[in-house]
């Protein structure tokens, strides 16, 4: 695999980072194929970003501490990130499934949000995928006040 899709996923993500959307970025780990990114973003928090080109994967990797598995709010989370890809959402919100598939994954109750990206489209993939996470937050903070307060020290009001 060229060393384009990281390039231009490592470039995207550093224009957020120069525009003060992200703070203390850098590049964690780095291969042909995968590269991983640490940056403090919402809530204050350490977040986690990794790319793996051969499975054409963007991940934000333990965004949600503390979802079990089989509760009420992780199933509105997989419902909520599978709506971002309905035809009734304006386009600038909308994940076209022709570039893009989001999913979400719940492991030890730790929830991951992915892009599988599709045509090579990384560029628009961060910008997606950056978009979900932050509707997510807003979402978070409609729906379920008291996890942001518990878990992540967001003021309930």
């Amino acid at each position: 695999m060229s060393e384009a899709p990281l390039k231009t996923v490592t470039e995207t993500l550093q224009a957020y980072a120069d525009r003060g959307v992200f703070r203390g970025f850098s590049e964690v780990k780095s291969s042909q194929r995968k590269r991983a990114f640490k940056f403090v973003w919402l809530a204050n928090r350490e977040m986690d970003f990794s790319i793996d080109t051969q499975r054409e994967m963007l991940r934000f990797e333990h965004l949600l501490p503390n979802v079990p598995a089989k509760s009420a709010m992780y199933a509105g989370l997989k419902s909520f990130v599978q709506q971002r890809h309905d035809s009734e959402l304006p386009q600038h919100r909308r994940i076209d499934r022709k570039r893009a598939e989001a999913a979400c994954r719940n492991r030890g109750g730790d929830v991951s949000i992915s892009l599988r990206i599709k045509n090579r489209q990384y560029a628009y993939g961060v910008r997606k995928i950056v978009n979900l996470v932050h509707e997510l937050f807003v979402h978070l903070r409609d729906a379920h006040p008291d996890y942001l307060s518990e878990n992540f020290d967001v003021p309930q009001e």
